[in-house]
């Protein structure tokens, strides 16, 4: 009797997948009378949460209309049934659904799918579904790991790699600074977006003329530096001093008596951009190397 019910249910599962998976509207209407009134379904969509018959249809009726052009047929299926009680039994399995109308397609649907359903004999000897969850197992979950690990490790270095990408475009490859143009959307996102005001120093190197009169400021060596938030002059006097400082001991270190000239502009917390300030800073370095080496002025709109 046990075999019987659960040979019978194996039979009603399977031929239920294939009326789903490869046949049309009316014989899916057909296969109704075998799914209770109160089915529980849950099915590989997010969405796909039934709870009874009805709302079963009516996404089934959807689910037509999505795939009216696309024709599937199944593969490699097998089930088997564990007797449960007298008059039921769990039926499990597992299928390819497989695209058939694939010429001229570029991308092709197939789906492994796994099966598991309660199947029940009704008084008067006829076999219903009273539940089925449809699953599809996770292809980045490889052989014999129990949560996605090989998948989490390839989209750790994923992000790595593109973080070095960004990286790389962001930077300046000889110095590791920002290049001009992420500089600039940096320091224009702080003065426009965020309001925040601050300073900008303009350093260029002494001894270094025909080298800026050739490459220009926007790719010769010059060097900015911007200091963010409510700067006051001291502050920027300060930082200027330590910054002729340093590099005249830097190049001294290799024995080479360098030095450099620096301008200084202070944003105004409402209305600055980095252009306007760009101008600013650059107008009072031209100042500071008119009035000769190791030396700092600043714009005269400070």
């Amino acid at each position: 009797m046990s075999d019987t019910l659960c040979r019978e249910a194996c039979v009603l599962i399977q031929e239920l997948m294939e009326c789903y998976v490869s046949r049309g509207a009316a014989e899916i209407e057909e296969m109704y009378q075998y799914l209770s009134p109160d089915i529980l379904v849950i099915g590989t969509g997010r969405h796909e949460f039934y709870t009874n018959l009805e709302s079963l249809k009516a996404g089934l009726e959807k689910d037509q209309e999505e795939a009216k052009d696309i024709e599937f047929i199944i593969k490699n299926e097998w089930f088997k049934a564990k007797q449960i009680t007298e008059d039921c039994c769990v039926v499990y399995g597992e299928f390819e659904a497989c695209e058939n109308n694939i010429e001229g397609k570029k991308v092709i649907i197939n789906m492994d799918t796994r099966i598991t359903a309660e199947v029940h004999r009704r008084p008067d000897g006829s076999l219903v579904v009273g539940s089925l969850h449809h699953s599809i197992p996770y292809v980045y979950q490889n052989e014999g790991e129990y949560y996605p690990k090989t998948f989490a490790d390839i989209a750790e270095e994923a992000l790595r790699r593109s973080e070095i990408l960004e990286k790389s475009i962001q930077l300046d490859s000889l110095t590791g600074l920002y290049n001009r143009k992420y500089t600039e959307k940096h320091i224009n996102r702080m003065l426009t977006d965020d309001k925040m005001g601050g300073l900008m120093l303009m350093i260029d190197l002494d001894e270094f003329k025909r080298v800026n009169d050739e490459k220009g400021h926007l790719v010769g060596d010059e060097f900015m530096v911007f200091l963010p938030g409510d700067r006051s002059i001291e502050e920027g006097d300060r930082l200027a001093d330590y910054l002729i400082e340093s590099i005249g001991n830097v190049f001294s270190g290799i024995g080479l008596d360098q030095s450099c000239s620096i301008g200084i502009a202070r944003a105004e917390i409402e209305g600055e951009d980095f252009e306007s300030l760009y101008h600013k800073a650059d107008a009072a370095l031209y100042e500071s190397k008119a009035l000769g080496k190791r030396t700092f002025q600043w714009n005269s709109k400070k």
